[in-house]
């Protein structure tokens, strides 16, 4: 059975990677035509899956000869790539113009244009991007052209309009019978909001006349004027024969006769000092020019680079003076537990303390950054060294995890990127299934604790892996007694993680905070985004051929490493090859979120589940399972090893990437040190990452915060503190205990200093706001009808305020309300209702918080208020 399931997974691949071929070179730069009409990405995944089956069904066998293949194919490639270069331009170019007449051209090609293609252009916010000339269809029949892109299109065929659109995005389409041959075409793209995007395509007759072929971009040998009909030819010939080579290799290739992984030999010292130095110069090479400047230079310019800085800078400070006060971080004022919001970032801020207390946030996020992508080097590579001698292979598998292309897209998201005890933790757990001791189920759950501790997100993406490898475990012969010893390990790491769980647990409660389905939906990934590249190499073809709507993230791991798992999969060690599987597995469907009933069941169930909102980042197992492979599969090959991590770095690297200078807080910010009160960056929910960056030169209660989570009474304290600083704003801010403005508007306040464009108000003293108190009026019977929400006072009586629980909607202060004392005759009354007292109010219960509408004391039995009010349904409270 064995046998049967290789044969045929090994023919099946052969056939997959057959067309995979011919379809990859219907792309650009080759547009071939070979007679087969596929696509790519509905290929990768039967072909990912067959090549897993043919590695795990893998036994001994007598190898065939593929070196003759392999040269013939590079033969082949060669060729194609001379026909290519050779070959004259096709297609059509284009006319850029502006409101001044014409600025550039651009090339002849097909009608694809992204971004990139106008970025060496100056900036010019109006342009119109125009192609005419000859469409050539090769066969008479009904085709469909169809367009999309971003701006306003207009397309013309023979002089008659046939596609007009404008939007952001545009898809637009239309049916027109064409005789095989030449047609005029005329096709213009106006700017009509940011960024550049048209493809212009068709579905081609089938052998009816009718529509229904392939859906293509317009290849550009039917653009423009034909010519070079010899090196099409032949472009179509050698793509078919590359093709076929290809899939004999792949069926010749020793997949089920793996070779022997080489002895495993003890880790010295000096192999770990040499790794050390040379993980280090990987991650200085691929995240140039970082290390050229480590105390000014990093990811400042974005938000969650200010927001992880300004975290580590706070742990450290907290710790030093008020350990107890950690999680009551000093933004959202008055909020409590507000580091809760985010990821706390403990462990590397504890580790990167030196840096930060001398050196500044921007140094201690550095350290903290390249240190973790050292150490994740490091780790990886002792993991792949359990079971293989090849030093060299082992520490290329390192840097394909320490500085593979996942790295490079996300330098500002530290807690996805201190990944040192992801790898570790298996370590733990291969060296208990050698020997099932005590102390080695106690390493198990002091490692899983401190990838906790580092990052929430990854200690959850650790524990799935832990899961795995647990599951595997006991379907390899696990005891009671062995699950018992990791079960008291798995208990160690909850105590250890306790103190910095509760507070997030206590936060939930407190806000009721808690992403729903639909949240999760939205932050979930797609498997197309897993065929998404962001690197330099993958990032325009991913933008060229797969739909934007369909990529939540940029996953791809690279061509080389994908390779090379597959092939590391032959030669892993069972374990390996079963944890490897399932945990990726897993990790693929979690990352899918409420697509897969997989990921619903855990969210029904397990409560922690619905606290984790970017479910991308698990990939990174996917990505770590990959980097263990591809060291088992170059062990043993010196040469192979070199070149694939030639390959790894150029198909990972994204230099230069893009970093900002940051010289320390402002002269306002260091001004603010040592005062009493709290302090508003305004307006509120613009910089507010800049505003917590600078506030570590004072660490003095911000109004301002940032993060995945916008608590109700900031939304609430936003809308009232978009407009004039009067008497409804300073009694909320007075209330609050704010005593300094920070803005670059001019305000009718007491100016206290001023530093360039930057201006510190000081908050007058005078009445502060009052909360609604809930539970303190007499509760009413309510009618929620058309007309509004009726209130029965139950008899006539004198009512001066009524009070509701609030929802979202927007504030109205000065609600329509009626009284009446039959429920027939209604008269309008004067209303005022506070927003700041209701701000005040959502501060000190963000659950239930109640608000006001207050008018003259009127007798009445009904009350009727305005339906457009931001009141919940539920029972009204009167005031006499």
């Amino acid at each position: 059975m064995r046998r049967v399931v290789s044969t045929l997974s090994r023919a099946g691949l052969a056939a997959l990677t057959f067309l995979l071929v011919l379809a990859a070179f219907r792309l650009a730069p080759v547009y071939a035509e070979p007679p087969l009409a596929v696509r790519v990405l509905p290929l990768v995944g039967p072909a990912v899956l067959c090549a897993i089956l043919a590695a795990l069904s893998g036994s001994e066998r007598r190898a065939r000869r593929v070196k003759p293949l392999l040269a013939g194919l590079l033969a082949v490639v060669a060729a194609l790539a001379t026909v290519v270069s050779l070959r004259p331009a096709a297609g059509l170019g284009a006319v850029v113009s502006g409101p001044q007449g014409p600025l550039a051209d651009l090339r002849p090609t097909a009608i694809d244009l992204t971004g990139a293609d106008l970025r060496h252009l100056p900036g010019v916010r109006r342009w119109a991007v125009e192609w005419t000339g000859e469409l050539r269809a090769p066969d008479s029949g009904a085709y469909r052209i169809w367009a999309v892109g971003r701006g306003r299109l207009q397309v013309a065929i023979d002089g008659r309009p046939l596609l007009a659109a404008e939007g952001d995005r545009v898809e637009a389409g239309a049916t027109v019978p064409l005789l095989a041959g030449s047609h005029a075409l005329s096709v213009r793209l106006q700017r009509a909001g940011p960024g550049a995007r048209l493809r212009l395509g068709w579905t081609r007759p089938r052998g009816d006349g009718r529509p229904g072929g392939m859906a293509e971009t317009i290849p550009p040998r039917f653009l423009g004027s034909a010519r070079g009909a010899l090196g099409w030819w032949l472009t179509d010939a050698l793509t078919f024969l590359a093709a076929a080579l290809l899939a004999l290799l792949v069926w010749a290739a020793p997949w089920d006769r793996p070779r022997r992984l080489p002895a495993a030999r003890p880790v010295t010292p000096r192999e770990i000092a040499v790794s050390f130095l040379g993980q280090s110069a990987l991650v200085a090479l691929m995240s140039w020019p970082l290390v050229t400047d480590l105390a000014h230079l990093g990811v400042m310019d974005r938000p969650d680079g200010r927001l992880n800085a300004w975290i580590l800078a706070w742990d450290v400070h907290a710790l030093v003076h008020q350990p107890w006060r950690l999680f009551d971080a000093p933004i959202f004022h008055p909020l409590p537990d507000t580091l809760a919001f985010s990821e706390n970032l403990l462990l590397p801020a504890i580790l990167a303390a030196p840096a930060l207390l001398w050196g500044g946030p921007v140094l201690g996020y550095n350290l903290a950054l390249l240190g973790s992508l050292v150490g994740s080097g490091l780790a990886t590579q002792l993991l792949i060294r359990r079971v293989s001698g090849d030093r060299l292979a082992a520490f290329v598998g390192g840097a394909v995890f320490a500085v593979g292309a996942h790295r490079w897209i996300r330098l500002a998201h530290l807690h996805a990127q201190v990944t040192l005890f992801l790898p570790l933790v298996l370590v733990a757990v291969d060296r208990f299934w050698a020997k099932r001791s005590w102390s080695r189920a106690l390493l198990v759950g002091l490692l899983l604790a401190l990838q906790g501790l580092s990052s929430v997100y990854l200690g959850a993406i650790t524990a799935l892996a832990l899961c795995a490898a647990l599951a595997c475990g006991i379907a390899g012969g696990l005891g009671r007694r062995d699950l018992g010893k990791l079960g008291v390990g798995l208990g160690l790491a909850a105590l250890a993680m306790a103190p910095a769980v509760w507070p997030y647990l206590r936060m939930r409660a407190f806000q009721g905070m808690e992403w729903t389905l639909g949240d999760l939906a939205t932050y979930a990934t797609t498997l197309t985004s897993y065929a998404a590249g962001g690197t330099r190499l993958w990032g325009p073809i991913t933008q060229r051929h797969l739909d934007p709507e369909l990529i939540r993230d940029t996953m791809f791991p690279g061509l080389t490493v994908l390779v090379l798992g597959l092939v590391g999969l032959a030669r892993a060690p069972r374990r390996y090859r079963a944890v490897v599987v399932l945990a990726s597995g897993l990790a693929i469907l979690f990352s899918l979120g409420p697509q897969t009933a997989f990921y619903r069941f855990l969210y029904e169930h397990l409560v922690l589940v619905r606290g984790i909102r970017a479910l991308s980042r698990f990939s990174l197992i996917p990505v770590l399972g990959l980097a263990v492979l591809s060291g088992l599969a170059l062990a043993g090959r010196f040469k192979t090893a070199w070149l694939a991590l030639g390959l790894l770095l150029f198909e990972a690297g994204n230099l230069p990437i893009r970093y900002a200078r940051w010289d320390g807080p402002s002269p306002a910010a260091r001004w603010l040190r040592g005062k009493p009160g709290a302090v508003a960056y305004l307006p509120l929910g613009e910089g507010d990452t800049e505003a917590m960056l600078q506030g570590v030169a004072h660490f003095r209660p911000l109004l301002n915060g940032d993060s995945g989570f916008l608590p109700r009474p900031y939304s609430r304290a936003m809308e009232l503190l978009e407009g004039p600083i009067d008497g409804e704003a300073l009694s909320l801010l007075r209330a609050l205990g704010v005593r300094h403005l920070v803005t670059r508007d001019q305000r009718d306040l007491p100016l206290a200093a001023r530093f360039d464009a930057e201006r510190i108000y000081e908050i007058p003293d005078g009445p502060a706001a009052i909360a609604a108190a809930p539970g303190t009026g007499r509760p009413l019977a309510t009618l929620w009808a058309a007309e509004g929400v009726v209130a029965d006072l139950g008899e006539s009586a004198v009512v001066s305020c009524l009070s509701f629980e609030l929802d979202d909607r927007p504030w109205l202060a000065h609600p329509r309300v009626e009284v009446s004392d039959d429920g027939r005759e209604w008269t309008r009354v004067e209303t005022v209702a506070s927003l700041a007292g209701a701000t005040l109010a959502l501060y000190r219960d963000p659950r239930q918080g109640r608000g006001e509408v207050c008018l003259a004391p009127r007798r009445a039995r009904f009350v009727r208020l305005d339906r457009r009010l931001p009141a919940r349904g539920g029972v009204l409270e009167a005031f006499p």
